[in-house]
């Protein structure tokens, strides 16, 4: 799957999800850190890719609503240091079929996995 990483994600993350075959761009690769969350969700969306973020603000759904990007992926890990949040997204990434959260809004907890349609 084609993944965009918002800047508030690991360094660390790019190499370990295209080490699991995923095609990863990130905002601060394409220049565009310290944008608004608009024009970040647009650059994901006008290449196809799903963002993984932990900017809360994407998930108002009245302001992002499913269908109209390519997928957002909001993770809430327990803690949020570098290798902490990259074992984090590992796990979900190896135990989540992404193709499910296409097109939609995603909340990864520690317990639990909550997708809006």
């Amino acid at each position: 799957m084609k993944i965009k990483l918002d800047q508030n994600l690991s360094r660390h993350l790019p190499e370990v999800l295209a080490a699991l075959n995923h095609d990863i761009d990130t905002v601060f690769d394409e220049g565009l850190t310290g944008v608004d969350d608009d024009t970040v969700l647009e650059a994901a969306r006008s290449q196809d890719r799903i963002l993984f973020t932990l900017d809360t603000d994407f998930l108002n759904l009245k302001a992002y609503p499913p269908g109209s990007h390519s997928g957002i992926i909001v993770f809430r890990p327990p803690r949020q240091g570098a290798l902490t949040l990259t074992k984090f997204v590992k796990a979900f990434m190896l135990s989540s079929d992404l193709r499910r959260h296409y097109g939609r809004t995603t909340i990864v907890e520690r317990t639990r996995t909550r997708v809006f349609k």
